[in-house]
């Protein structure tokens, strides 16, 4: 009785998932962690910060400070949608390690999402960085469980201290060796500083299934330690808006991002620097 009851609840977990999982993209495995990306509406591959190194790991090269962070964002206001990650940031060498977890759904539907990456300079202006990133998938009833590997990588590169570029692959390996398919996305973006108190960044994702993006935003620091952001996405259409406050040992960050159909999706994230 108790899985026709919830059945309903599965079925529609399901099938946003499948549209909508993450809200800011149609690959349902990129993650979509961090507040102040949401801000930005995930234009952040070429920006640092404690979550931009899980979207481009290149930025673990630029972090120096051991730090701890959690994200929970809850897709369209419904609780069977919503998305928490953990993560760690621990410096090592000539780069930082950093660890990442994230569990989406309900106890009928969820996915599991674990990485583990390191990035390191290449040279005073130069960073790279890898993460190797496993999947688990499970649901109630006759639904088939799924685990998946892959991993991604990026580069991150500032000729001037003003101006960031940054390059992503996401999955760079063929379907023919897997049993499911998982989409290749590769991302080019760039931020640039018009004054200390002032950046703008814009983003391209291509997606070999042909669904591309184009994403713009900006982020204005009005009085010192505390931002205001605002972005626009392509396909599916979205806007998105956000504030923070970023300290020594505490970095507090709202953000909010539209579906153009399914609604709004609020997220919040903290980090702690600890050293």
């Amino acid at each position: 009785m108790k899985v026709k009851l919830s059945l309903p609840k599965l079925f529609f977990a399901v099938i946003i998932a499948g549209i909508t999982f993450p809200a800011h993209s149609q690959n349902p495995y990129t993650l979509t962690a961090g507040a102040r990306q949401a801000g930005l509406a995930y234009t952040c591959i070429a920006t640092d910060g404690f979550w931009s190194s899980f979207h481009n790991q290149a930025s673990l090269g630029f972090m120096r400070k051991l730090s701890l962070g959690i994200n929970q964002d809850n897709r369209f206001g419904i609780a069977e949608l919503s998305n928490k990650t953990f993560a760690i940031i621990y410096p090592s060498g000539y780069g930082s390690l950093g660890g990442v977890y994230s569990y989406y759904g309900y106890s009928e539907y969820n996915h599991h999402t674990a990485g583990l990456s390191y990035g390191m300079k290449l040279g005073p202006n130069i960073a790279a960085g890898v993460q190797v990133d496993l999947y688990s998938t499970r649901a109630a009833t006759d639904y088939e469980n799924t685990n998946e590997l892959t991993f991604e990588a990026g580069l991150l590169y500032k000729p001037i201290p003003v101006l960031s570029l940054g390059l992503h692959i996401y999955n760079p390996l063929p379907n023919s060796i897997r049993e499911y398919d998982m989409p290749t996305i590769m991302r080019l973006g760039t931020s640039y500083f018009f004054s200390q108190a002032f950046m703008t960044t814009v983003e391209f994702e291509y997606n070999n299934t042909g669904t591309n993006v184009y994403r713009a935003a900006m982020e204005y620091e009005p009085i010192e330690n505390m931002f205001l952001r605002g972005g626009i996405m392509s396909n599916p259409l979205g806007y998105s808006f956000g504030l923070g406050y970023s300290g020594r040992v505490i970095q507090a960050n709202l953000g909010f991002i539209t579906h153009e159909n399914l609604g709004l999706t609020p997220s919040l994230s903290i980090v702690i620097f600890i050293r």
